[in-house]
């Protein structure tokens, strides 16, 4: 799990003039705590995949859970505050699907994961459902 340094550093940099540095990927999500009502803010990886931008979170990790329901959140990416509703998937099966289509995008993330590719690009079915454990995916709405 990233140290609390290494998120502030990160978040430092992402709402800086230095975010080109850490690539277009990079964003910080403030959601407010379901139960304390406090503003939480953690760096997260992006992409966009349609029309919604995606964040894949280890399971054991507590700030998604503060996006069911739809909560909104706000974004920042690429020098730019994002207002964004959230959809927490963390059904195995629909968290399968979503990593599948994050990889077609991302193909090179796939070993990140733990991930092979096929020769035709898709994901090894037992690799995937191994990520999957572990992981749940929120796809960001803009609104």
């Amino acid at each position: 799990m990233p140290s609390r340094f290494a998120n502030l550093l990160l978040a430092a940099i992402v709402n800086s003039p230095l975010h080109p540095v850490l690539g277009e990927s990079f964003a910080v999500i403030a959601v407010r705590g379901r139960r304390s009502g406090k503003p939480i803010r953690t760096p997260v990886n992006v992409a966009r995949v349609g029309d919604m931008l995606m964040v894949i979170s280890k399971r054991e990790r507590t700030w998604w859970r503060n996006l069911r329901s739809g909560q909104g959140a706000q974004l920042r990416l690429s020098g730019r505050n994002l207002q964004v509703r959230g959809e927490v998937l963390e059904n195995a099966e629909r968290v399968g699907e979503a990593l599948a289509g994050y990889f077609a995008v991302r193909p090179g993330y796939a070993k990140y994961f733990n991930v092979r590719l096929q020769p035709d690009g898709t994901p090894a079915p037992d690799d995937l459902r191994a990520a999957a454990a572990g992981r749940v995916v929120i796809q960001l709405h803009e609104v």
